[in-house]
């Protein structure tokens, strides 16, 4: 019976991740994997972790989607010109450069001389995997239908959190919206299974260390948001799917 396992916010935790991986093959056999993006940033390991999920892709048992943190280093890097100039830095970037370039760069980091130019070879051969990233896809089984994306869809449409700077692109709201656990209705016929915003930040009295259900009135499940907050401190959570679309919960304590 094949599974697929999808995981949350990484952000450069490779030896929670590692572990996280480890506990999922050892309980489940033929297990493909989606990453929810936001790989990148924060945790010092963003190429590890890259290189683990660009083996995973090269057996054919991965698929990837653009996380907003991504989505600001490739436009760092020159593959777009959306966000402010070192606008990545605020949210974890340098550590990422430092990663990346293996160290070569943390003397520049370290002076603020740092360019996005010193920054592209180091990316370079990394460029195709994470252009290749997917903003949303989703998965019909006999018993759930799934929509994954980075945020989900909340109901404000991108009214809600800090997104409407980037709202002049038609794809902004799958790596920036900040209401999906908000939603009372499912996304045309989809659960929305996303991260961005850790569980602790939406709902303080929530376990932070476990995945938030998020359920109508009428019991539907509505969304699935996976981000357990592993880079600060908390969890790594993975959500494995059977060929019928039921699904269970795996979540490793932070090891980074």
């Amino acid at each position: 019976m094949p599974y697929t396992a999808v995981i949350g916010d990484i952000h450069g935790c490779i030896r929670t991740l590692d572990r996280l991986i480890d506990r999922i093959e050892a309980r489940y056999s033929d297990v493909n994997y989606i990453s929810l993006g936001d790989i990148v940033d924060r945790g010092e390991y963003s190429l590890e972790v890259t290189l683990m999920f660009m083996e995973l892709q090269r057996q054919g048992r991965f698929r990837m989607l653009m996380g907003n943190h991504e989505d600001m280093m490739l436009d760092y890097a020159g593959f777009s010109a959306i966000y402010a100039p070192n606008a990545w830095f605020g949210t974890g970037g340098k550590l990422t450069i430092s990663s990346f370039s293996k160290r070569a760069l943390d003397t520049k980091l370290t002076l603020g001389t740092i360019k996005n130019i010193d920054f592209m070879p180091y990316l370079e051969p990394y460029r195709d995997f994470f252009l290749g990233a997917e903003m949303y896809f989703g998965y019909d089984y006999p018993r759930n239908n799934f929509m994954f994306s980075h945020a989900g869809l909340g109901p404000s449409n991108g009214k809600a959190g800090r997104v409407t700077e980037y709202s002049n692109r038609k794809d902004y709201l799958y790596i920036w919206s900040r209401d999906t656990d908000k939603s009372t209705q499912k996304h045309f016929g989809y659960t929305m299974v996303h991260g961005h915003t850790p569980v602790k930040k939406i709902d303080p009295q929530h376990n932070p260390r476990m995945p938030y259900v998020n359920r109508n009135k009428s019991g539907e499940l509505v969304s699935v948001n996976l981000d357990t907050g592993c880079v600060y401190g908390y969890a790594l959570s993975a959500m494995v799917i059977d060929d019928a679309g039921d699904f269970e919960f795996v979540s490793e304590r932070c090891m980074d």
